[in-house]
Formats: structure tokens, sequence, C-alpha cells
């Protein structure tokens, strides 16, 4: 039999192998091998999960903002659960829809993950980008009292620009994290 008459596709392997040849082409850049090797995992759990996260990180990387929302939003109805989902959701949202349904979608999120640090962290950055100094400031001195590391990640994020010389008088600039 030839290759002509076999498809062009290779034959599926073990979903392991596929996830794990996904992950080292994830590591090396190189997309397009990346979704080949997801391309043969099947969508069923625990394998469906695997490879619609690692597709939100490609499309992330890519900047295919549509197809991360889609692929992001798929995964946080199924598993509103996990915060990272309502992130990636807010995260894709942002880039292709607008900061505000993103904004929308954190603070639903909060709802479901009060205590989640980053979920405070982008809605302060969102704050800041849309105006709203006041809230921004009080998101992240939320979100550094449940994780400190916060606090250097607001000195140095851009989307926070507005707010750093209030952060700065605040002690933040100091801060070793």
């Amino acid at each position: 039999m030839n290759e002509d008459s076999a498809g062009s596709r290779p034959h599926p392997l073990h979903p392991k192998v596929h996830a794990s040849r996904a992950t080292g082409y994830l590591l090396l850049e190189m997309w397009e091998q990346a979704k080949i090797e997801l391309s043969m995992m099947p969508d069923e759990l625990p394998w469906g999960k695997q490879k619609r996260a690692m597709l939100v990180e490609i499309f992330q990387h890519q900047e295919s903002w549509k197809e991360m929302c889609e692929v992001a939003h798929g995964l946080r109805m199924e598993f509103p659960d996990d915060a990272e989902w309502w992130i990636a959701d807010a995260y894709a949202t942002r880039r292709y829809r607008s900061i505000e349904q993103a904004r929308k979608i954190l603070l639903e999120g909060l709802v479901h993950h009060y205590g989640d640090p980053m979920i405070r962290y982008n809605l302060a950055c969102y704050a800041c980008k849309l105006g709203s100094l006041g809230e921004c400031i009080d998101f992240l001195k939320e979100a550094a009292k449940r994780d400190a590391k916060y606090k250097l990640m607001a000195m140095e994020d851009e989307d926070l620009v507005e707010v750093r010389e209030a952060l700065r008088k605040m002690g933040w600039g100091d801060v070793v994290v």
C-alpha cells in the first residue's frame, strides 16, 4: 500500500504519545506541528481537556484571539471550577471583543473563585485601563494580600502605568518577592 492509498494522515498512536509530542513542539514554539499532534488526540476526557488547554496556549502565542476565545470559553463552561479558564476566556475576550466584556467574565468568575488573586489582578488591570483607578488599587491590594508576587508584577505591568506612582507611595516599588 502506498502513501496515496493510505491517506496523508499518519496512523494515530496512543493519546499519551501525541500529547507528549505536542508538548515538545510547544516548547520549541512549533505551533503547526503541535496542532497536528493535537488533532490526533481524542476529544473525550481526559485527553480532550488537555488537547484544548494546549490549543489555548497555541492560540495565545499566535495571537489568534477569536480561536482562543472560542476554546477558552468552552473550557470555562465545561470546567467552571477551574479559575484558569475564566482568566483565559477573559484574556482572549479582551483582545477579540472588548475589555468591558472581559471584565464581566472576571466579575462573574470572582463569584466562583473569590480567593483567586489572579482574577483580582486582572480585574485591577481592566479597571485601570477603564479609568477606575480607585477600584484598580482596591483589586491590587486584595490580590497582593493573597500573594505578594502581584506587588512586583504590578510595578512592571504596562496596564497599570496610571497607578504606578500611587503604588510607589504605598511602598510597592521596594518589594522583593
